[in-house]
């Protein structure tokens, strides 16, 4: 399963490369004008899910841009992003990723993230199952193993996280060299490998994460989340229901918790020094905004 899914992870990328930095069909899936999708994602989307179906029939899909097979009969679901980084991408951008995830019963088994590589001509794909290590191409991989953060190593640490946590000591002024790439799967592709130190993200959706969580766990990493509403970081153990069931594909749509990847003591160092603000301050502040 792991070198289907490189293989054609792979394939996507390269659908992705033929039209980067060339004419799109660019449309918006909400009424601001944010959130585009182009001809590339729909291309990518509807070769894996072809490609999937042929090679697994009756497995479940759940895609970025609309396919989805819920199939109840099966214990394996595959979560894709054909296109993470479509802003990059219209821009000229060469940030951007395919994340291919699956899941068996609710539980992250096969991970694969295509990205442009300066190594490569046609990319790069990092790669993991499930107690089998990690790897880009050919070459293993794994997460910076520094305890804390590092001055002068990057991190992803979102903007809005400056107004939701007070950075108690040991964080304040210590988070490291910030970066915000743009692009959830890039980014957990790098972190997988050493590049990026740690990386915290809001409440992504479960496309953007679903294969980077294979990834930095077999990079010998750490995955906590912290849930909507709660106040404690928890060590990720798969997407499951109360009674321990694989959620379908509506109920993963609803999951968006806080992530932080990177180092399982790195991880750990920095939401332990994170407090949540007050409700009220919170309450306060988008208040405050609305009114400017």
């Amino acid at each position: 399963m792991e070198r289907f899914a490189v293989g054609i992870t792979r394939q996507a990328g390269a659908i992705l490369l033929e039209q980067f930095q060339k004419p799109l069909t660019i449309e918006y899936k909400s009424e601001d004008g944010t959130n585009p999708v182009t001809d590339a994602d729909k291309r990518s989307e509807e070769f894996l899910k072809e490609a999937i179906l042929k090679e697994n029939p009756g497995h479940g899909i759940l895609a970025e841009e609309g396919s989805q097979v819920d199939s109840s009969a099966s214990e394996y679901m595959w979560v894709i992003d054909p296109l993470d980084g479509t802003v990059n991408f219209i821009n000229g951008l060469p940030i951007f990723g395919v994340s291919v995830g699956v899941l068996r019963r609710g539980e992250p088994v096969v991970g694969c993230v295509f990205i442009p590589s300066p190594r490569r001509s046609d990319g790069s794909v990092y790669h993991a199952r499930r107690g089998g290590g990690a790897f880009r191409d050919q070459e293993a991989i794994r997460v910076t193993q520094d305890s804390r953060p590092q001055r002068g190593r990057i991190s992803v640490f979102p903007a809005a996280f400056a107004g939701r946590f007070r950075l108690n000591k040991g964080l304040r002024g210590g988070v490291g060299e910030l970066r915000s790439p743009g692009s959830v799967a890039y980014e957990l592709a790098l972190t997988a490998g050493g590049v990026i130190q740690y990386a915290i993200f809001g409440s992504p959706w479960v496309w953007d994460v679903a294969a980077g969580i294979t990834l930095v766990t077999e990079a010998q990493g750490g995955v906590l989340l912290r849930r909507q509403g709660g106040d404690a970081w928890e060590t990720f153990a798969g997407f499951t229901d109360s009674q321990g069931k694989g959620l379908n594909a509506e109920g993963l749509k609803e999951w968006r918790p806080s992530w932080i990847f990177g180092g399982a003591e790195m991880t750990r160092f920095v939401t332990s020094r994170l407090r949540p603000r007050s409700r009220l301050r919170l309450t306060l502040q988008r208040w405050a905004a609305r009114r400017l």
